[in-house]
């Protein structure tokens, strides 16, 4: 018996390799949400100011300090800066807006100025990048009393806002 043998034979080509470029648009960026919440007040606790006035400091690692005419005591409320909660996503690029001054009033229509300066006053500075979701910021402050008469002894009050602007 003769046998016949069959050979079968694969061929492969690779003749060319496609290559084709896809473009697409970037999605858009994820809606960025800042909500801020106060968490503590600031206050610069209780002291005396005499005829040549003054000014007390308050850091926003709450060291507190007076110059001038300033005689600080530890008498009634303690003082503390003020705590902010910033609710944003983690790496968010925020900015504290401009330098601030307010009017605190008191007793029979008398006033002391609040200076908030966020390279000084504030304790990320005017421009940080949140690491955690809230971010706690914290905020002192300088208060400037023209003098003893003019800054009668009571309380003084005002609200102050802070910006937070996402960049």
């Amino acid at each position: 018996m003769t046998g016949k043998s069959f050979f079968i034979f694969m061929f492969l080509s690779l003749s060319s390799i496609v290559y084709s470029e896809v473009a697409a648009q970037e999605n858009p960026p994820i809606p960025v949400t800042v909500e801020v919440r106060n968490a503590q007040g600031l206050n610069f606790g209780s002291f005396t100011v005499g005829t040549n006035g003054g000014n007390v400091f308050l850091s926003p690692n709450g060291n507190r300090t007076g110059d001038s005419d300033v005689h600080l005591l530890n008498l009634g409320q303690p003082s503390h800066y003020a705590i902010f909660d910033v609710y944003v996503n983690p790496g968010t690029l925020l900015q504290i807006q401009g330098v601030y001054d307010f009017t605190l009033e008191g007793p029979s229509g008398s006033d002391v100025t609040l200076t908030i300066d966020p390279n000084r006053d504030i304790s990320t500075g005017q421009t940080f990048i949140t690491t955690q979701n809230p971010h706690e910021v914290l905020v002192g402050g300088q208060l400037k009393i023209p003098n003893g008469s003019s800054g009668p002894a009571g309380s003084y009050n005002a609200m102050f806002t802070i910006t937070f602007i996402h960049e």
